[in-house]
């Protein structure tokens, strides 16, 4: 009797080892092609004003309603002129790289619109304008955050009106 068990058994395994060795097989490749690039990366880490989107390339900062004689906005200062008044506050960029040997970056900056007529926009003292960038560093250091001063310059003349305006931001790897 147990005789017939093995003889089966073992007849079964001869079956199934005779079906695998059997069984239908196929292969393919998959070529693989790519070109690795550098690449930089632009934030904005911080700046004046109420500002939301830090750590991204596209933040906003609101200042809310600005006067010669009111409070100024979060995180600036007011300095009040014979003929105008300044808010200060800076701006935090930080500039990274990948896949690059470049040591360090220029950083330019420039208005996304012309200015409210008798506003003056300044980043490190340079006035900015919508026709033409402003350097403000030709040897930025990377994965560091770099900090420019932020002036909006309101002639006591301007008109009670919105100031909005964009400063575009540019790094260049050098």
């Amino acid at each position: 009797m147990k005789f017939n068990k093995i003889s089966v058994a073992f007849g079964a395994f001869l079956a199934l080892a005779t079906s695998v060795s059997q069984a239908a097989t196929s292969s393919g490749t998959l070529t693989v092609t790519g070109t690795i690039e550098s690449s930089i990366s632009l934030t904005i880490e911080s700046a004046g004003g109420t500002t939301s989107g830090t750590g991204t390339a596209a933040a906003t900062s609101d200042l809310g309603n600005i006067s010669k004689y009111g409070s100024a906005p979060t995180g600036f200062t007011l300095a009040r002129g014979a003929s105008d008044w300044t808010i200060s506050s800076t701006v935090g960029v930080k500039v990274d790289k990948a896949n690059l040997t470049s040591t360090d970056y220029t950083l330019t900056a420039q208005l996304g619109s012309a200015p409210a007529s008798g506003v003056v926009w300044k980043l490190n003292g340079s006035t900015l304008s919508d026709s033409a960038a402003t350097t403000l560093t030709s040897t930025g250091t990377y994965a560091s955050t770099g900090s420019y001063s932020w002036d909006v310059v309101v002639a006591d003349s301007a008109a009670a009106a919105a100031i909005d305006n964009a400063i575009n931001f540019t790094a260049t790897s050098n």
